[in-house]
């Protein structure tokens, strides 16, 4: 019986590494004959599609040449390489990157290996990461991708490498760590964070405050009713991260967070409430149907509320915006139905009631953009009333006057062409990006011109689906728009109009910390 057994388990051993051998096989000719139609292939279209084919096929020679075009010169080329690097798994397919990490001079090349061991989730590489981001002759580079890889990866590390980053010399740097320490919940990075929130650069200040009302130190709530005191969109975020470190509800007004705030402090005993305790009072919040901390603020547009002072509109004049509303009784006092004529004077209104101290700009889009001014300026009196001019001379492109042209043959005249949604470009407009000429791909680090960019809350309005575009497919756009908005931290809000599907605008809405409306069909 027991040679038996022994017989079973060498014939079971031998066909299981049988059938290994024969995969690792289809693996390794996969990659050959990848190698070998990349030599031919010269479109970008073509090369996307073949670096996908290596997806499931993962062995050491086609990880080799992934990481080679993670470095490539097209931003294309590049985000399908770390796509489909970053599924695989095997410890064997890094084992060799992870030993030469530490020994590699190459700068660019430590910040992408570490970038790859981020992306893959690559536990065994943590002290790697740890020893060459600390080393003092670190890149910038590096020092971010290694305070993102603990992100993904999901340990802090044990070197102490996410507090020493949280007072890096680069503002990007400082803003990964911030991140990073919140989803850890590290308490000795409380102090450093606190003193984030004094950060020159408001996008660290915008992670510090995510981190602290993930942390709740007491310590943290005179810092952030402080900070309150100034204008902006920083105003609604301490509000909300108030809540969560002391379960109060006051909204954004500091000068009743500050009296409050006082009394609390005064009481023999207090103490915040326990994370079991806020989740009951988020709960009731939840209940009361009120949009916290955004309330009785002067700018809004389709009823969505801000504390920002650095706006930008982007509307939609494609052909499909001349059409007229469905529920009719929703859109009572217009001056007609069409469906340009509700946002115009929504928009109009929106630009009247701007404060002085807020900054903004406007982009219309149907094929293309075109921009009211190019830049934030002020809302001044004289800006405010040459915007709602600007604004009232708009016309959809491609309306129902074109329409007609086209149906009596005069196709040439009526630019139907123009008429149509390129969503992708409108809403890269706020990263300072056209899809069209893309800029020099960098592989690893983020835009600097992110910490530079004021803008921080977009309001984008549009009654339908992308149709025209580097990219039309609402899920590609929103993979985009997040891949950008991970530095630039821009709100993003969502206005619908019309009939079509909403599912797009409201994720869209929700992944970038905004809020959405439906104004109706």
């Amino acid at each position: 019986m027991r040679s038996l057994r022994l017989l079973c388990f060498l014939w079971l051993f031998s066909s299981l590494f049988s059938l290994c051998a024969q995969d690792e096989a289809a693996r390794l000719d996969a990659t050959r004959e990848f190698l070998k139609y990349w030599k031919k292939v010269k479109d970008e279209a073509s090369q996307i599609a073949a670096i996908d084919t290596l997806r499931g096929n993962e062995c050491r020679p086609a990880a080799d040449e992934l990481l080679k075009l993670c470095r490539h010169p097209s931003a294309g080329i590049q985000q399908a390489a770390f796509a489909v690097l970053e599924t695989f798994r095997a410890p064997a397919t890094f084992q060799t990157w992870i030993d030469e990490l530490p020994k590699q001079k190459d700068a660019e090349q430590i910040a992408l290996l570490v970038k790859v061991f981020g992306r893959s989730k690559v536990a065994s590489a943590l002290p790697a990461i740890e020893a060459v981001a600390m080393d003092p002759k670190a890149s910038n580079a590096t020092r971010y991708e290694a305070a993102r890889a603990l992100h993904a990866i999901g340990s802090p590390g044990a070197a102490g490498l996410l507090p020493r980053l949280l007072g890096d010399a680069d503002p990007l740097v400082r803003m990964a760590a911030a991140d990073a320490a919140g989803a850890f919940k590290l308490g000795d990075t409380a102090k450093p964070l606190i003193g984030l929130l004094a950060d020159p650069q408001w996008q660290v200040q915008s992670a510090a405050i995510g981190a602290l009302a993930a942390l709740r130190p007491m310590d943290a709530v005179q810092p952030m009713i402080d900070l309150m005191k100034k204008t902006g969109r920083l105003r609604t975020e301490c509000a909300d991260a108030l809540f969560r470190i002391t379960g109060m509800d006051l909204g954004v007004d500091p000068e009743r967070w500050q009296d409050q705030w006082k009394t609390q402090i005064a009481i023999p005993g207090w103490r915040i409430p326990t994370d079991e305790e806020l989740a009951k009072k988020a709960a009731a919040r939840q209940k009361s149907d009120q949009f916290y901390g955004k309330k009785g603020e002067a700018t809004t547009f389709a009823k969505i509320p801000t504390t920002s002072t650095n706006v930008l509109f982007i509307i939609d004049v494609s052909g499909s915006m001349d059409e007229l509303v469905l529920e009719r009784e929703k859109f009572q006092g217009y001056r007609d139905f069409r469906k340009f004529t509700i946002v115009q004077a929504e928009l109009m209104a929106a630009i009247e009631g701007l404060s002085d101290n807020t900054n903004f700009d406007i982009v219309a889009f149907a094929t293309d953009i075109d921009a009211w001014k190019k830049r934030l300026v002020p809302a001044n009196v004289v800006n405010r009333d040459a915007a709602k001019s600007w604004v009232k001379n708009l016309k959809p492109i491609g309306g129902s006057e074109s329409q007609e042209m086209a149906a009596s043959g005069l196709s040439g005249a009526a630019n139907l062409a123009a008429g149509k949604t390129n969503t992708l470009k409108a809403l890269l407009y706020a990263f300072g990006v056209d899809p069209e000429k893309p800029a020099k791909a960098v592989p690893t680090g983020a835009d600097k011109a992110a910490v530079k960019s004021p803008l921080d809350t977009v309001y984008f309005l549009s009654d339908g689906k992308p149709s025209v575009g580097k990219l039309v497919d609402p899920n590609e756009i929103r993979k985009e728009i997040r891949r950008h908005n991970e530095v630039y931290r821009i709100v993003i809000h969502t206005i619908a109009i019309g009939e079509f599907q909403k599912e797009f605008l409201s994720q869209l809405a929700e992944e970038n910390g905004g809020m959405f409306m439906d104004m109706g069909r």
